[in-house]
C-alpha cells in the first residue's frame, strides 16, 4: 500500500492548499460583508411596501403603529425586530382608530402568497385585502389580486368571534364561484380555484389565531400604547 507523501511548506501543493484557503476566507467575508451590508436596505424598503400597502387599504389613515406579538400571548410595539405577526393599527387626524392591517401568508398553487388585510373591530369584518408578493399563474392564479368580483369579498367579509370571544364564529372558508351564500365564505375565481382557497386558509388562519388576540388588546390598539 503506498502512502501519500507529506505536504510540506514551500512546496507547489501546500501553497495551492494556501492559496485555496485564503480564497475561501475572501469569498466568506465578501458573502458576510454584503448579506449585513444589505440588511438595513432591504428592511427599509419592506418597511415603506407596507406603510404605502396600509395607506391604500386605510384610505384616510394619518398615523401608523406597527404592533407585533411577543410570544406571551400579548402584544408589543414593533422596533423592527423579531418574527412575530405583524399588526399595523392606523389612525386619523383625530387620532381615532380606523383599523388594523394584518400581514399574512400561505402557500398557493406555484409558491407563498403574501398578503394584508384589514380588520374593522368596530364592524367585525375584514374590510380590505391586498396581495404583496406572489407568483401564481399569470391569468389564472394572479388574479385573486386584480379580479374586482374576487376582491369584492373583502369589503365586509364576516369575522365575528364566539361568545368567549377564542375563536371565529363562522370558519372563513373559499367555495366554488357562484355559490357564495354566508358573508363568511369567499367566491372563488373560476379556472383558480386552488389559489382561491389558498386565500381562504390563510385569512381563516390568521383570523383565528390573531383577532381574539386583538380583541383582548384592542384598548391599546385603541389608544396606539
Amino acid at each position: 500500500m503506498t502512502n501519500s507523501a507529506p505536504v510540506h511548506e514551500g512546496t507547489p501543493s501546500f501553497q495551492m492548499i494556501r492559496l485555496m484557503g485564503v480564497v475561501s476566507l475572501v469569498c466568506g467575508l465578501l458573502i458576510v460583508g454584503t448579506h449585513i451590508g444589505t440588511l438595513k436596505p432591504i428592511k427599509a424598503n419592506q418597511d415603506t411596501i407596507m406603510r404605502e400597502t396600509v395607506s391604500q387599504l386605510l384610505p384616510g389613515v394619518d398615523k401608523q403603529t406597527i404592533y407585533t406579538t411577543d410570544g406571551n400571548g400579548g402584544i408589543r410595539i414593533s422596533e423592527g425586530q423579531g418574527n412575530g405577526a405583524v399588526m399595523v393599527a392606523g389612525y386619523d387626524k383625530s387620532g381615532a382608530l380606523i383599523g388594523i392591517a394584518i400581514e399574512a401568508s400561505e402557500r398557493g398553487y406555484a409558491d407563498v402568497i403574501r398578503a394584508m388585510y384589514v380588520y374593522s373591530p368596530d364592524k367585525d369584518a375584514i374590510t380590505g385585502f391586498k396581495v404583496l408578493e406572489l407568483k401564481e399563474t399569470p391569468g389564472l392564479g394572479d388574479k385573486i389580486g386584480s379580479n374586482a368580483e374576487f376582491l369584492a369579498n373583502f369589503k365586509d367579509l364576516d369575522v365575528k368571534l364566539d361568545g368567549a370571544g377564542a375563536k371565529l364564529e363562522h370558519p372563513i372558508v373559499a367555495v366554488k364561484h357562484g355559490t357564495k351564500k354566508h358573508k363568511w365564505e369567499v367566491d372563488a375565481i373560476s379556472g383558480a380555484t386552488i389559489s382561491s382557497r389558498a386565500v381562504g386558509r390563510m385569512l381563516n388562519k390568521s383570523a383565528q389565531d390573531l383577532l381574539p388576540l386583538v380583541r383582548r388588546n384592542l384598548e391599546r390598539f385603541r389608544t396606539g400604547n
